[in-house]
């Protein structure tokens, strides 16, 4: 998987530590109401396309050049879907590099291009319905069940022990 200078650049100082890194995820609907899905290069599994975004860029911006980058497919964000992080968004890559994602997920629109494998992070890109999606992580699953709720709010977690609750 290649990875920027930035992130090549912290893991010559932390080496395999965990680190904190921001991504953007992209549930692209198309005009059929297909969710555009990638089978990743690391793990064979299916997924949002995605990734990490470079120092100073917008995220917007980051999910338009990653999904292009990986699926051939030019996108319009729309709205921003759920803000997440957490244990639940720990990753192990299979190099042994550790890090906690904070992931913005954009519903996207697709404007052009046909999905094709545009680099080496997929072995496959499709469009699915969403009553035949191939096995995906529930994180995965949450998020394009809010893509598709067509809800202009954007989903987030906390805890009431967040809000001081606990501590009456």
């Amino acid at each position: 998987m290649p990875i920027s200078d930035y992130i090549r650049q912290l893991r010559e100082k932390v080496g395999q530590a965990p680190i904190l890194m921001l991504g953007v995820a992209g549930v692209v609907i198309n005009a059929a109401g297909e969710v555009l899905l990638q089978r990743r290069s690391d793990n064979g599994q299916w997924a949002l396309p995605g990734g990490a975004l470079d120092p100073g860029e917008e995220p917007a911006e980051a999910v338009v050049r990653e999904v292009w980058e990986e699926t051939g497919v030019l996108v319009a964000p729309e709205r921003v879907v759920a803000i997440h992080g957490g244990e639940e968004f720990f990753v192990r890559y299979p190099n042994g590099d550790q890090a906690y994602i904070v992931s913005i997920t954009f519903a996207c629109r697709p404007l052009r291009g046909e999905p094709h494998v545009n680099d080496d992070e997929s072995l496959e890109v499709r469009y699915f319905s969403p009553d035949q999606l191939p096995p995906l992580p529930e994180r995965t699953r949450l998020r394009i069940d809010l893509a598709l709720q067509n809800d202009p709010r954007c989903q987030f977690r906390y805890t009431p022990q967040a809000l001081g609750e606990d501590q009456a």
